[in-house]
């Protein structure tokens, strides 16, 4: 890739995120605030005898423990960002091909030296790697107020909670976990980020009929005709969300190579190919 093409696909880059800056930015950014309210609002309802015995026993807890255990607990706050995320992403690929084509913005896209390949692409990008970031940068806003607001408290009693800084540590290595779940989430689930942009390439309307029907009556089919459930099992495989989950880097690079992971990415890859050549017949 010359300079002058990842240019052009850095500008498409930057068009999705201005274009969909309500889904991905601030639609974690409200929830991160609302979180922090509700919060907020807690610690202040809770007595002082109850903050007190709360933290001592969270002192007793982690005494002798390293703060990278406790690795589950601060991405606890992560459960509601990732499901967000999800939702919002399903939202984007339906509509992200099918509005290019409904609002004629497709030809001028089509009047510049930019690809089928490259605008495709930078909807997957977008989705499955800046989309995440947003998710997780939010997260990490709760994340260290959460680590602030133990230490200051446990200050308050003369209680040291495994160090401020340790914490603190631990929880800037969440945020990175968190993000790099939400990537191999989305690549877990390559084949259905395909067959959405496939239906969203190509269809003249209601693209979420289209889209989950089309896969409904497939399930059908296949149970009728031949009696099998194989899309169904694989579907359940792949909406498990033990297979994507990480604690640690490690984790990440040795889920990411995996037999099924790269199954499903090229599964993903052969629909994006499609919705690449759909495109091309558009309106």
């Amino acid at each position: 890739m010359n300079s002058r093409t990842f240019e052009r696909f850095m500008i498409l880059l930057r068009r999705e995120l201005w274009e969909s800056n309500r889904l991905f930015i601030a639609s974690p950014v409200v929830l991160a605030g609302l979180i922090l309210v509700a919060m907020l609002w807690a610690l202040l309802q809770i007595p002082e005898p109850m903050k007190r015995q709360a933290i001592q026993q969270m002192e007793t807890y982690l005494q002798g423990v390293s703060p990278f255990q406790v690795m589950p607990v601060f991405m606890a706050p992560a459960i509601p960002f990732v499901i967000v995320l999800y939702v919002c992403a399903v939202i984007y690929l339906v509509n992200a091909l099918y509005h290019d084509r409904r609002d004629s913005s497709i030809l001028f896209w089509q009047s510049m030296p930019v690809s089928n390949l490259a605008t495709v692409l930078s909807k997957v990008v977008t989705v499955c790697f800046l989309a995440p970031l947003f998710a997780a940068l939010a997260c990490g806003v709760l994340i260290l107020f959460s680590v602030t607001a133990i230490s200051v408290l446990a200050a308050s009693y003369d209680s040291v909670i495994a160090g401020f800084w340790s914490l603190l540590g631990a929880g800037l290595y969440s945020i990175l976990l968190v993000y790099l779940t939400s990537v191999l989430g989305a690549l877990w689930l390559f084949p259905t980020i395909g067959w959405i942009l496939l239906f969203s390439a190509y269809v003249k309307s209601l693209p979420y009929l289209w889209t989950f029907g089309a896969f409904i009556l497939l399930l059908f089919m296949e149970d009728l005709v031949f009696g099998t459930q194989f899309l169904a099992n694989w579907v359940e495989s792949r909406t498990s969300n033990y297979n994507y989950i990480v604690f640690s880097v490690g984790d990440f690079f040795q889920r990411l190579l995996s037999y099924d992971m790269l199954i499903g990415v090229a599964f993903g890859a052969v629909l994006l190919v499609g919705a690449v050549n759909m495109r091309r017949f558009a309106d």
